[in-house]
Formats: C-alpha cells, sequence, structure tokens
C-alpha cells in the first residue's frame, strides 16, 4: 500500500477515450502505470475493448459515458473519476466530433449542427478542465488539449470543425 500521495499511480481522465487518438493515449498511459477514466460517448464496446487492453497492464480503469455538448453532464463526469479513482492527476481533453461542408453551402439550419460541435469540441473540454481544476492544482497535475493543424491552416469543407479547433489551440 502506497505510503502518500506522492507515491500513488498517476489518475488521468481521458476524454473521448474508445478509439483513434484517444484509446492510443490511454494505452500509452497504462504502460507508463497512469490509473485511468476513460470516457465514451456512444461506442461502449469499444471503450470497454480499450479498457480491457489498459487492466491487462496492470492499471485501475474506470469507464463513464458522457456528451461534452451536455455541460451539466460535463460537470458529473469529474466528481465520478474521484469516486473511482481516488484523485485527478492529469486530464486529457481529447473528446471531439467533426462536420465538413463549404462554407458557401452553410443553411441557418446547419448552425444548429455548429453550434452543438463547438459545444463538444469546446465548451466540454473547457468546462471539464473547470471542474477538474482543483483537483489538478491539489496534485500539481497537467491538461493537455487534443487539438488539430486544422486549426491553424484550415482545411477546404472543414471551416467550423478548424474554428472549433483554433479556438482549442488558443
Amino acid at each position: 500500500m502506497p505510503s502518500n500521495d506522492s507515491d500513488r499511480a498517476p489518475a488521468t481522465l481521458i476524454t473521448g477515450a474508445s478509439r483513434g487518438i484517444g484509446a492510443a493515449i490511454a494505452r500509452l498511459l497504462a504502460a507508463s502505470g497512469h490509473d485511468l477514466a476513460l470516457t465514451y460517448r456512444e461506442r461502449r464496446s469499444e471503450a470497454e475493448a480499450v479498457a480491457d487492453a489498459c487492466r491487462a497492464l496492470g492499471v485501475t480503469v474506470a469507464l463513464i459515458e458522457a456528451d461534452f455538448a451536455d455541460l451539466d453532464r460535463t460537470a458529473e463526469v469529474v466528481p465520478e473519476v474521484v469516486a473511482a479513482l481516488g484523485r485527478i492527476t492529469g486530464l486529457v481533453n481529447n473528446a471531439g466530433i467533426s462536420a465538413q461542408a463549404l462554407f458557401s453551402d452553410v443553411t441557418a439550419q446547419d448552425l444548429h449542427w455548429y453550434e452543438h460541435l463547438m459545444k463538444v469540441n469546446l465548451w466540454g473540454s473547457v468546462w471539464c478542465t473547470h471542474a477538474a481544476l482543483p483537483h489538478l492544482k491539489a496534485s500539481k497535475g497537467s491538461v493537455v488539449a487534443v487539438s488539430s493543424i486544422v486549426g491553424l491552416v484550415g482545411v477546404p469543407g472543414r471551416t467550423a470543425y478548424a474554428a472549433t479547433k483554433f479556438a482549442m489551440t488558443g
């Protein structure tokens, strides 16, 4: 049994960890000894596979379903992580969605989707960080915000996505 907090494994929350970059980050951190809380929105079976692969490396893993467009639900994630892992020493804001359309083709109805895109890709990360901040300060932990080169250089047809990633980078 660890004698103090500094002897305990790091405890990292990774949003959007059911596949892709989030899953790769989870496996890397598990291999480094981090206990993990992994969020997913819809892909429970994929998230369970990632969690099982991480547990096989000897770490504790909590799975949490959350839609980061729902800021009330986002605020509940951190207390769930603390209940499951005892603390948070790191946060990886990776949850995100994409959209593709030429700006000239955007309709007023599309703006509702873009508002959703902004909630998930930016405001969900901001609000999750806000909730985790007291725990991260106490543990002298870190936040990693996953963004995209698209936010810096833009890509035709991905204006709204690029705007959310530029905001994240900022």
